[in-house]
């Protein structure tokens, strides 16, 4: 709180100097409070689930609690996630012309197509200078994950290949994805320069494309669709094809990644009884012990929402009227106290099987408050702490207005000053000042004084 004492018109000029003096001296306490609410992550990790991917990142998209959090901020290739990227560049260019998606057709030659050549490229058969819709291409990119509906769309929206990468970039920049780097834009291995992206990065990008178009959705969550060629492409998402083990009902989307070095990659949400979490995965291994091909990516996110949807539930840990504590304030008209409340209500998604009460409060109260006080004002901090571990903090403020009492207050304060150690020093360092002029002033008058001349003049 910033405390500044003013002087009124009515001061005497004898008390200017001695109230700019105390202003200075108080200005002192001035102090920066914390943070409205932050939310740190518990480790939900559950021990009865093997987890294959080296990186998992799980939220809960209601609360945007993590649940997860397996080296989300470690840097690994994404393979086909890149097309998330791909697909959003095209939907900020169209915003919300669902309408000009599926009837606007584009083509590309040559230069969509040449850096795929001899390659293992995932594709939906699409030719040279074959015309399609927008939202055609983009259900090849997003449904069995085609690499030259990738580079047909780059070339469309920003000019060339090269042009399109220089906007992934930029989009990665302007979402706050600070560890992902876009050199293609489909993900596969080119020349060494793979993409690269964290787990947390994709997640940004997820939730920025689920927000902001429903087509996205609609899009990445289809099994099967069938171009208007007349092919038929198939997801690679085993979440969404009800014939496979790993099949899970309440799965919308999104979008896989493979290739060897990556490893198996997958980004998806999913939806069930109110509750709606995102997961992305990162290189799960390929094959199991006997050298099959095993979907490890889409059986750890079919675990990891078993174990949510059953385990997990929101809960209140601090209502946002409340009545938390008091602060002592000096100098207030008519109260020496103020009643603090959370500046926020407090919820989280939490395990069922531990008690809520067994959540601690560790309750901090500002010191040396002094009016006045506004209601609102940021007077302390409330951080919850489960297992010794902080889970989240809210900032608690006064639920009320309290004036300073003027006459009072200036008094006080002024006495304090007067009856501090600083003063007692000065005072101190002025006597001292004083005896030393009074004795140097002594002694240059006794030098100057000649007796001779007085026994003349007599």
């Amino acid at each position: 709180m910033n405390i500044f004492l003013k002087d009124t018109r009515s001061t005497k000029r004898k008390y200017k100097i001695l109230s700019i003096i105390i202003a200075l001296a108080v200005s002192f306490s001035i102090f920066s409070c914390m943070s409205a609410i932050s939310s740190c992550a518990y480790d939900f990790t559950p021990d009865n689930i093997n987890i294959k991917s080296e990186a998992v990142y799980m939220e809960n998209l209601d609360t945007e609690n993590t649940i997860i959090d397996i080296n989300s901020e470690t840097q690994y290739y994404p393979a086909s996630l890149t097309k998330i990227m791909t697909c959003v560049l095209v939907l900020d260019a169209f915003k919300d012309d669902v309408d000009g998606l599926k009837k606007e057709k584009i083509s590309a030659g040559s230069e969509a197509f040449k850096e795929l050549e001899n390659t293992f490229a995932s594709t939906a058969g699409i030719q040279k200078n074959e015309k399609l819709s927008y939202y055609d291409l983009l259900c090849a990119l997003m449904i069995p994950s085609a690499c030259e509906a990738a580079n047909i769309l780059a070339v469309n929206i920003g000019g060339s290949i090269d042009g399109f990468v220089e906007m992934m970039n930029a989009k990665a920049g302007a979402l706050g994805m600070k560890n992902t780097i876009y050199y293609n834009t489909h993900g596969l291995d080119l020349d060494g320069n793979n993409n690269v992206t964290t787990c947390r990065d994709q997640a940004i990008l997820c939730k920025y494309a689920l927000n902001n178009y429903p087509i996205f959705t609609e899009i990445t969550s289809k099994y099967s669709y069938t171009l208007s060629n007349g092919t038929t492409v198939v997801n690679t998402n085993s979440l969404l094809d009800e014939t496979s083990d790993f099949y899970y009902g309440y799965v919308n989307g999104i979008k896989t990644g493979f290739y060897d070095e990556a490893g198996r990659c997958l980004a998806s949400v999913a939806t069930k009884n109110g509750y709606t979490y995102l997961i992305v995965s990162m290189k799960a291994p390929a094959k199991n012990k006997n050298g099959t091909d095993v979907m490890y990516n889409c059986q750890d996110h079919k675990n990891l929402y078993m174990w949510a949807f059953d385990n997990l539930s929101y809960n209140v840990f601090v209502e946002e009227n409340e009545e938390i504590t008091e602060a002592d304030v000096s100098y207030g008209k008519d109260a020496d106290f103020v009643t603090l409340k959370p500046a926020n209500e407090v919820s989280k998604i939490w395990l069922n099987s531990i008690d809520v009460s067994k959540v601690e409060r560790k309750i901090t109260v500002d010191e040396n408050i002094i009016a006045p006080v506004y209601k609102g004002d940021n007077l302390g901090n409330l951080e919850l702490i489960y297992e010794g571990e902080t889970i989240g903090s809210v900032k608690l403020v006064a639920t009320s207005d309290l004036p300073r009492a003027t006459v009072k207050a200036e008094a006080a304060v002024a006495s304090r000053f007067f009856s501090s150690k600083q003063f007692k020093i000065a005072l101190v360092i002025i006597i001292f000042a004083i005896i030393i002029y009074i004795v140097i002033f002594k002694a240059i008058t006794k030098k100057n004084y000649k007796p001779e001349e007085n026994e003349n003049k007599k």
